[in-house]
């Protein structure tokens, strides 16, 4: 009998693990999609895990498509809204720094893994609802429209293969 009750928690760690671990595999995806755009930079700035004083990170990935820079912060929810809390201080911060250097685009990519919706959002825009009293924002609100721009993409399984090309030239273009 112990046996078994030791197998059934390893496999319940298994699929805790696995549902932790999706975030980071989301970050993947986004990287290797942003890594298929021809002359295209990655930057993956590596996750402080010992988080000592002074050691925090201000987005996910830096990223140069000509002409411009780009800063990115992954986030992936299930349920129908991105709470600003998940956004630490110091990165809204550091992403509000950021955009406010002309060529640079600053932001969060979020999938909301429940509704298979991946969208941008400009970290202006955040910082605006944000000062407009919301303390999270939905997937779905047609009122946002002009302040999030989805991320086109194709279904594998689970994950999506995303257009990045595309994303350039919409947050180039002014969609967001």
């Amino acid at each position: 009998m112990a046996v078994r009750l030791v197998h059934i928690v390893h496999i319940r760690s298994s699929v805790e693990g696995m549902a932790k671990n999706r975030g980071k595999q989301f970050e993947q995806i986004i990287r290797e999609s942003f890594e298929r755009v021809p002359s295209t930079t990655v930057v993956r700035i590596p996750d402080q895990t010992n988080r000592f004083a002074g050691s925090a990170n201000p987005c996910d990935f830096l990223i140069y498509h000509r002409p411009c820079l780009y800063a990115i912060e992954c986030k992936s929810v299930h349920g129908n809204t991105l709470p600003f809390s998940n956004i630490t201080k110091f990165q809204w911060q550091s992403l509000l720094d950021m955009s406010q250097v002309d060529g640079v685009f600053a932001g969060v990519i979020c999938w909301w893994v429940d509704k298979d919706v991946t969208l941008f959002i400009d970290i202006r825009r955040l910082e605006y609802l944000r000062n407009a009293g919301l303390k999270s924002i939905r997937y779905d609100n047609e009122e946002w429209t002009d302040l999030i721009m989805p991320i086109k993409g194709k279904k594998k399984r689970v994950f999506f293969e995303y257009d990045m090309e595309q994303f350039f030239k919409e947050v180039v273009n002014g969609k967001v």
